[in-house]
């Protein structure tokens, strides 16, 4: 991304507002530009490589609200942020279960036919300006805010609880194994069936840990990500929040003195489970305090 570097005063500024509409803090210089260009390239799991082009259009992409443009299944697929607020508002008002992924999928068409035709509106899967309004004036601050793909993973009384987790494979393979052996003895002691992505027996690409993890559709996913800042993610968009989600790691954070952080990653907002990030030196984490306070929540949701 050297180009950053060498972008005139004007281009500066319309990559600065670009980002602010992205949905980041706008700019303060070059240098904070470059670093919320890498954070965004992050979250979006996008080429570190990117053109300056495609940069522009990502950035336009994920700069439009609700009802900027038309919006409908096509070919190629629409994607962006006014997709994703889409997805988010129809979960919430319970026509739309699948992941929130910012694409315009068929499964988002069918849901907005089903919109339609409950509201009495022409019924062709298109949200124009008419269609957005109905959806937006239908959204009220009291309602509750929990995204339906992060509350169906959570099983009724009496059923298994199944737990899948996503090691991020660093460190020596003794301390892995040390590790694995502690997550399967906290979770048989919890009553939880454990599950591992490494299971898959394939190269685990965020992709496919998304398609593994909503393949077996667990109660909870929970990913160990080693990081030198210790915090617990949890799925938040720009219009809507995992609450499920956000109890989980306030409680975890909270145990374990981290920080307890609302992101909008791949791995949180494209899985139909509910899902936490926990970030650390993850070896030196107590799994047995994450998997106790895992089972109090659940207890105390049923």
């Amino acid at each position: 991304m050297g180009y950053i570097d060498e972008l005139s005063s004007d281009e500066l500024l319309d990559l600065s507002n670009k980002i602010q509409a992205a949905g980041y803090q706008f700019p303060t210089d070059a240098v904070d530009c470059k670093a919320l260009v890498e954070l965004f390239l992050n979250d979006y799991n996008l080429n570190k490589n990117i053109s300056k082009e495609n940069l522009w259009l990502e950035l336009l992409n994920h700069g439009y609200n609700l009802g900027d443009r038309i919006l409908n299944f096509s070919n190629p697929v629409l994607k962006g942020s006014d997709v994703e607020e889409l997805q988010e508002m129809l979960s919430r008002l319970g026509f739309y279960s699948e992941p929130i992924n910012s694409v315009y999928t068929k499964e988002l068409m069918k849901a907005v036919e089903a919109f339609q035709e409950n509201r009495g509106l022409g019924v062709d899967g298109v949200v124009g300006l008419n269609t957005a309004i109905e959806i937006k004036k239908l959204i009220r601050p009291t309602l509750d805010k929990s995204l339906n793909e992060a509350i169906k993973g959570f099983k009724p009384p009496g059923s298994t609880f199944n737990i899948c987790i996503n090691v991020e494979n660093n460190g020596e393979y003794r301390e892995q194994v040390v590790f694995y052996e502690l997550i399967k003895g906290a979770g048989t002691e919890n009553g939880m069936n454990v599950t591992f992505v490494s299971e898959a027996g394939e190269e685990m690409s965020k992709e496919n840990t998304i398609s593994f993890v909503n393949k077996i559709n667990p109660t909870l996913f929970l990913t160990f990500e080693n990081s030198e800042t210790q915090s617990v993610n949890y799925f938040v968009g720009k219009h809507s929040i995992s609450s499920i989600g956000k109890k989980l790691a306030d409680e975890i954070s909270g145990k374990l003195n981290f920080d307890s952080i609302g992101k909008n990653n791949l791995l949180l907002k494209n899985t139909r489970a509910v899902s936490l990030v926990i970030n650390g030196n993850f070896y030196q984490i107590n799994v047995k305090t994450v998997f106790d306070i895992v089972s109090e929540v659940y207890s105390e949701i049923f």
